[in-house]
């Protein structure tokens, strides 16, 4: 997968992962996704640890809907 050109306020993880640009405001999960490491091409499963949203909910500022 093609990593997305780089633009203002969108997640470049979140939207390599999720396949589709993803505006900063949306700040989506990626946790539980599985996706393949550029150099390794090792499978990687995201955890809460890797989810920004996870790390706001986690301090108090809104959940997974």
């Amino acid at each position: 997968m093609t990593a997305p050109i780089a633009r203002p306020g969108l997640w470049l993880v979140a939207s390599t992962v999720l396949g589709r640009p993803v505006k900063a405001a949306e700040n989506p999960h990626v946790c539980g996704v599985t996706v393949t490491q550029t150099i390794s091409r090792q499978p990687y499963h995201y955890k809460a640890r890797d989810c920004s949203a996870c790390a706001v909910r986690a301090a108090g500022q809104g959940g997974r809907p």
